[in-house]
């Protein structure tokens, strides 16, 4: 007779149940982060439901003409701390200056910058996904080189020194940006 483990229909099956498992995680977390932003441009949705005049005039715009990207006032300054989940550790501070962010990581943390959930999430699917459509409105002509999305990462033997944002866009851009970034060091937050 022949043991469960030995049968090779059974060691099938039980890869097949761990590959499952792992698609079910990843899944799980994916499903959390939408959530996460639904709830977001939710929030922005409502406050922002009252359009103003020149928000009006641009979305009548017609379908060829370039309307020019909307930038922050260049005279505020904005400093928005980037707390854990919970809110009880503070991760990072976003300060926001006209069309820029920069980012400085609270003096208690250590962030790793080639870790996955910074490296592969943040600046690859977050930062890298603004820069890349901010590449194709510039070959496409619909804004210039010194309006694009740029990112700059300063690391200190790798570990995170500071973030440089210009243009970083509209406010749903910001606050994507800010929940990226909570989600992002987090995960990887290491004390000093």
């Amino acid at each position: 007779m022949v043991s469960a483990l030995e049968d090779p229909r059974i060691r099938v099956l039980l890869e097949l149940k761990r590959e499952i498992d792992e698609e079910y995680e990843r899944l799980t977390k994916r499903l959390e982060m939408l959530r996460a932003y639904r709830q977001a441009l939710d929030t922005v949705i409502g406050v922002r439901s009252f359009a103003t005049a020149d928000a009006a005039l641009t979305s009548a715009a017609p379908s060829g003409a370039q309307v020019p990207a909307a930038q922050p006032s260049t005279e505020e300054r904005q400093t928005i701390d980037v707390y854990n989940k919970g809110r009880s550790l503070l991760l990072a501070q976003m300060i926001v200056e006209g069309a820029n962010i920069t980012i400085v990581p609270a003096e208690h943390a250590l962030y790793d910058i080639k870790r996955g959930a910074f490296a592969r999430f943040f600046v690859e699917r977050i930062l890298g996904k603004f820069q890349q459509e901010d590449r194709r409105r510039v070959e496409n002509g619909e804004i210039g080189w010194e309006q694009a999305f740029d990112f700059e990462v300063k690391d200190e033997d790798g570990h995170l020194k500071e973030i440089v944002i210009r243009n970083y866009g509209s406010e749903a851009q910001l606050q994507e940006i800010q929940r990226a970034l909570r989600w992002a060091l987090e995960k990887i937050y290491t004390p000093r």
